[in-house]
Formats: C-alpha cells, structure tokens, sequence
C-alpha cells in the first residue's frame, strides 16, 4: 500500500512538473511601456531599408500598432511563424502596422554572418535585424530562454499581448493574422475607403514620394520577372514534355513495374491490359491564368506549396478570400489563378489546399 502511494505521488509530481514546463512565460506584461529595443541591420544580399544602421525599433513602431519578434534560435521549424508574420506585416501595413524580427547571439561576429546567409535565403519584405542586446535581449523585457521565439504586440506605445512560442507549428502562423488584425482592426472592402487609406499614407514630400514610386516599380517588375518564369515553365513547354514530367514523379516512379517496394498484383486480380495500352495517358490542358495582384500572387505563391500543414493552408486560404472579396475583379484573378493550379494538380498544393481551391470554383459558379 505504502509503495502504491509512493508511485502515485511520484506520477502526480511528473504531471505537474509538465504541465509548468510549457507554460512559460516571456516578455513584458500587458499595460508595460515600450523601452528601447536596439538593433542592427547586418548586411548582405538582402539587407532591407537598415543595412548597416543601429536602430531603435521600438522608435520606429512609435505608437502606432506593431509586433516584436525574438529569435532565440534559428531552426527550420520557426520559418512558417517568421514568414508568416513578415507576409501579415506586409498585408496591414495599411493600417499602420509595423514589424520587427530580431535574432538574439551571444557571439555578435557569428551572428551577423549566419543573418545574412538567412536573410539571403529567405528574402523577407522586412528582413530580420540582428539585437544589440546578447542573447537575453534587451534586460527589462524580460525574454524566456527556454521560448524558441518570442512574440510581443504592441500599440499606443505599450505591450498588448506578450506569446512564447515553444513547440512551433503551423497554427501559430495561422494565428498571426488573428491576433494583427484585433490591433489594427479590419482592412476595408470597400474600394473608396481602402483608396483612402493609401492616400494617407503616401509621403508629403516629392523625393519621398519619387522614391516610393521607384521602389514599387522595382517589386512590380520582380513579380513580373517572376510569373514570366513560371509562364515559361508551364506554357513554354510542349504537351509530351509535360506529360512526361507529369510521369517522372517519384509516385509515378515507384508505380512503375519493377520498382523498389512496387505492390505486384496476383493474376487473379490483374486487368487484361486495354487495345490502347500503348498510347500515353491524355495530356491535361493548362487553364487559368496566374494573378495580376501582387498579393493575391503572393498569396498564391505560398498556397502551392505541398509541404504546408492543413492550419496553414487554412489561414493563407482565410487571407486569399478576404483579398478576393474586395471587388469582382480581384475575385476573378482568383478564380483563374485557382483553376491554374488546379491544371497540375500533381506540382501545385497539398490535397487540401486542392479540395479548398475546388470549392472555391464550385462556390463562384465554376468548377472543375
């Protein structure tokens, strides 16, 4: 009896050690006042508007609404909450809102090349900064070591939501937008208004304004660059060379007979092959066409992706039919960028990412 007890208290005490183990707790509390928070933009291929430059970030977020993200350390697994974050900053900077991503070392030389070797590959909007402030981050914020990033939104100049983020998937990039949005409130729908808010934000001055004009030209052509690439991919290519390309998929290679781990099927079961067993499979037909919208290609962009959990596609589909409802223009680039996709089924999007881009169609009156 006396070792039952012994055993049960032991459990009890494991479950409760657990439980406190992930609750951790980082950065400020609510209601604290932003202090300064010193950054370096480290160089490189793709340095950002602060290349080379020390920084205040917490200056720069100002009072307007912003987030603070810390990097305690770069691993695969942090990239869809890195990447999704810079992809909402860019989505409400509309409505003022401002992010900084910062990498915290505790060897400053180190640091600085492995950021330029991410930034480089990455290509982030707002690449991530390096924290002059060691591997604790700045004293008074108060960074848990044992978060692998650390999350602290902000707006009217004090902390408004503090998140450590541990075990980092796919539905803590998903909840970004949620939690922008609760700061910034809704991006409008109605074309007058969001024209507005575009108005206010364009710079007063004309070299200002001249070298946001030169810069806008700048991410246009790279996304011209960019689709005319993967239209030459695609349309460029004769219809054998897709359908074999179609054909040399490691599926397809596994299937094929003789194949390592290939399940063979019995006579009883095997079909008398056809008159037409020769001829090739028919070619699918490319349809649709990529979007004009650089966010709505964007977008796009990271929908295709077949590595995506299904809480990312989620959230990035929840983003693309917030875009596509702003207007019946936009709403039909969608629905040829959808049915673009939904022409190569076997290179574009997750299974889910397929049955959400079907309903779509069949949701707009055209379905495939």
């Amino acid at each position: 009896m006396n070792r039952l007890l012994t055993l049960v208290t032991i459990a009890i005490g494991v479950i409760v050690t657990q439980g406190s183990a992930q609750d951790i707790v980082t950065g400020p509390p609510v209601g604290t006042a932003l202090t300064p928070v010193m950054a370096y933009g480290a160089g490189g291929p793709h340095s950002g508007p602060f290349d080379g430059r020390e920084l205040d970030v917490a200056a720069e977020i100002g009072e307007g609404p912003g987030a603070l993200l810390f990097v305690h350390e770069i691993t695969r697994n942090i990239l869809p909450v890195v990447r999704g974050l810079d992809i909402t900053a860019n989505r409400y900077a509309i409505k003022s809102f401002k992010s900084f991503t910062l990498l915290l070392h505790a060897d400053r030389s180190a640091a600085e090349s492995r950021l330029k070797a991410v930034n480089g590959s990455l290509k982030l909007r707002n690449p991530m900064l390096l924290s002059l402030n060691g591997a604790e981050g700045p004293g008074n914020y108060a960074l848990n070591r044992k978060a692998t990033l650390s999350l602290i939104l902000v707006n009217h100049g004090k902390v408004v939501r503090s998140v450590a983020l541990t075990d980092v998937n796919q539905e803590d990039a998903g909840k970004l937008s949620e939690w922008v949005e609760e700061l910034t409130g809704p991006i409008p729908s109605n074309p007058a208004e969001l024209r507005g808010l575009v108005e206010a934000r364009l710079p007063k001055d004309t070299e200002s304004l001249r070298k946001l004009a030169l810069d806008q030209g700048v991410e246009i052509q790279e996304l011209y660059a960019q689709l005319q690439r993967v239209h030459n991919r695609t349309a460029g290519m004769q219809p054998n060379q897709m359908a074999q390309e179609r054909r040399d998929t490691p599926r397809a290679r596994a299937a094929r007979p003789g194949a390592p781990g290939r399940r063979v099927e019995s006579p009883e079961t095997t079909q008398e092959p056809s008159a037409n067993a020769g001829t090739p499979p028919p070619v699918q037909v490319r349809q649709g066409k990529p979007p004009e919208d650089p966010e709505l290609n964007s977008l796009l962009r990271s929908f295709i992706r077949k590595t995506h959990e299904a809480a990312q596609v989620d959230a990035i589909f929840a983003d693309i039919e917030k875009r596509a409802g702003v207007n019946d223009d936009l709403k039909t680039e969608a629905v040829e960028m959808f049915k673009l996709m939904l022409s190569f089924r076997d290179r574009y999007g997750s299974d889910h990412a397929q049955e959400l881009a079907e309903g779509f169609l069949k949701a707009h009156g055209t379905s495939r």
